[in-house]
């Protein structure tokens, strides 16, 4: 059991890292408060003024930008708390996912492919 809790700490922790910058370029592109807009000129108005066009940058862009003007450090703000709720999120759900294992297997064929989606979902709602 303590290899299993070790294993999954490990794995949780590496899963969390890796999605960090994912999370960080999600939120600013959800944020209300960050402008990274793209101009576009469009053609030209009776006038021969130029109109701008106001586009959403896409994720690329705002990685690219959130690189330029705060470095790469910023793509891993907010990880000491997720890494901190990491192991007891992970230990509640392989704790709950165990036991409804157990209780299932005398009700289902043991370990059959109802048990592990059974107790996955379980497991899930738990967490």
């Amino acid at each position: 059991m303590g290899f299993l809790l070790l294993s999954c700490r490990c794995g949780g922790t590496v899963g969390a890292i890796l999605t960090c910058p994912l999370e960080v370029v999600k939120t600013r592109l959800q944020s209300s408060s960050v402008t990274l807009y793209i101009s576009e000129v469009q053609l030209n108005t009776m006038a021969g003024a130029s109109v701008n066009r106001i586009v959403s940058p896409g994720p690329l862009h705002c990685l690219k930008v959130i690189l330029e003007k705060e470095g790469p450090r910023s793509l891993f703000r907010g990880l000491g708390p997720n890494l901190v709720g990491v192991a007891p999120s992970r230990a509640i759900y392989f704790a709950a996912y165990s036991n409804s294992k157990e209780t299932l297997n005398g009700v289902f064929d043991p370990d059959s492919t109802q048990v592990h989606m059974i107790s996955a979902a379980v497991a899930g709602m738990n967490v």
